[in-house]
């Protein structure tokens, strides 16, 4: 079995930008400090007085006047101020030129992946351009006739026959592309990255299109074109808008599935992660509490991932309608409807509303935990703590300092490289990658490399790990996590877990 690769947390960066700034402040602050020093000594040294008693004892003075010109002098305070000074200045400009190449690259790799971008987009939007208007008109007429035909009984037989050997080509084709992202793991990170550049392309090309978006986009109050990719998704939304991606006229409804259940508490990363670990609800959000020995409960909320990838919004939420709202929006009916159940799971409880919060999920149910971890009115009402993701895009979500964060990857999962950058490498937040090259073969797939089942034998590599940065997360978790004895008090009630079914409804 593949190992695996922490990044970030304690052991990550051994100091930020902004910490190095303000070292560089503080050793020219205490620069400042020691010449203040050295101008009191040399006051002192000219003081009358000292001249004075040297009168009477001339050789004491010399030696006075030595032991003071020692401590201002070079290898005193006058020296240390001088090496403190240049070490700050030498830090901040250090610190500059580090952010100024850092943002050049930045700028340059953004550019280059929205060139990219851009060019596929063009070549996309010519190739649709050149089909020309009566081909088009011809197919839009063809529509009402092809729909008639298929309603008949052969019509039907047809079309059954049609659907299976395109439904045959779609996964023939569909297989090679998994395939080859498998092996070419970075394509998919690039083209997201690139997808600015592809949508200001595609209107390019085919400059009917690029009008049309432009249009969309300004009633929606969208920028277009879009300079980044939660722009360019923002436009995509905006452009299905009242036909796909589109949640006006729902709302949420989230009901109980049975009673509050007892369970034994979860013991590691690897019970948050299984889907058959006691926190995991697999297609329903799981709402779990457990009361700990001050009195306080700690609940784990855990929603489940991508159910449905019909683009139109139906009643099951969890589809492609809620990944694209929470990339492009950072918030979905599916965020309602976590946060519904959390205040009722208490309520039932009788549980106050303070407590740790720790929200996970696999997928699309990682993305909402980390998008709810970054909503401040979520925070406002329920104290989120800590975030575990497993295959979820979540590295441009903004989830705050102080929120804990836990992010299984695998490099060759295409959903995980959908942000279309890296993970924040700071104190609080730790990435594991591992690479499923070696571990599923040749002829894998990149959507084998994103399986739930993967991800737990990663988890249970963490639990085995004795990273710095691991263990300090299991610590941190240990509210959560550990030997039930030490979590819960003697006479207190059992963990509870309730099951949701979250549900979009017409308004």
């Amino acid at each position: 079995m593949s190992s695996i690769e922490v990044g970030g947390g304690v052991a990550g960066l051994a100091v930020t930008l902004e910490e190095l700034e303000d070292a560089a402040a503080r050793l020219r602050t205490l620069a400042d400090d020691l010449l203040e020093v050295v101008l009191s000594i040399g006051r002192l040294s000219a003081d009358p007085a000292l001249a004075a008693a040297g009168a009477l004892a001339p050789a004491e003075l010399l030696e006075v006047e030595r032991v003071l010109a020692s401590a201002a002098g070079p290898g005193g305070a006058a020296g240390s101020a001088a090496r403190l000074l240049a070490t700050g200045t030498v830090t901040d400009l250090a610190v500059r030129a580090y952010r100024r190449g850092e943002d050049v690259a930045g700028r340059l790799a953004d550019e280059a992946a929205t060139a990219v971008g851009a060019w596929a987009g063009t070549a996309v939007g010519s190739a649709l351009g050149g089909i020309g208007p009566p081909v088009v008109g011809v197919g839009a007429l063809a529509v009402p006739v092809v729909g008639a035909a298929l309603a008949t009984p052969v019509g039907a037989a047809i079309g059954e026959d049609v659907q299976e050997a395109v439904t045959g080509v779609g996964h023939s084709v569909g297989g090679e592309v998994d395939e080859v992202l498998f092996d070419q793991p970075w394509l998919v990170p690039a083209a997201a990255d690139g997808l600015d550049g592809f949508v200001t392309g595609l209107g390019g090309g085919l400059p009917p299109l690029g009008a049309w978006l432009g249009w969309r986009s300004a009633r929606a109050g969208v920028a277009y074109p879009p300079r980044t990719r939660k722009e360019a998704l923002r436009v995509i939304v905006a452009a299905a808008s009242g036909t796909a991606l589109d949640e006006s006229g729902r709302r949420v409804r989230v009901r109980a599935h049975g009673a509050p259940r007892h369970v034994p508490a979860p013991h590691s990363l690897g019970d948050l992660v299984a889907p058959d670990g006691p926190t995991s609800g697999r297609d329903r959000l799981r709402v779990t509490g457990i009361p700990g020995p001050d009195g306080r409960w700690r609940w784990i909320v855990d929603l489940p991932g991508t159910q449905s990838f019909d683009p139109r919004a139906g009643e099951n939420p969890w589809d492609l309608t809620s990944d694209v709202l929470l990339s492009a929006r950072g918030t979905s009916l599916t965020s309602r409807g976590a946060a519904r159940a959390l205040d009722d799971a208490r309520a039932r409880t009788g549980a106050p509303r303070s407590g740790p919060v720790m929200l996970t999920g696999h997928s699309q149910g990682g993305l909402t935990a980390a998008a709810l971890a970054a909503d401040p009115r979520f925070r406002e009402d329920h104290d989120v703590t800590h975030v575990v993701t497993s295959g979820a895009p979540i590295g441009q979500v903004p989830v705050p300092e102080g929120v804990s964060v836990l992010s299984l990857e695998h490099e060759e999962d295409l959903v995980a490289g959908l942000d279309g950058a890296p993970n924040p490498d700071r104190a609080d937040w730790v990435t594991i990658r591992r690479s499923l090259a070696e571990d599923l073969g040749a002829d894998a797939g990149a959507t084998d490399a994103h399986a739930l089942g993967e991800y737990t034998e990663t988890a249970g590599l963490v639990d085995a790990s004795d990273h710095p940065s691991v263990r300090a997360w299991r610590e941190g978790a240990a509210p959560f996590l550990g030997d039930p004895d030490r979590l819960l008090a003697p006479d207190a009630p059992e963990v509870v877990v309730i099951d949701y079914d979250i549900e979009r409804v017409l308004e």
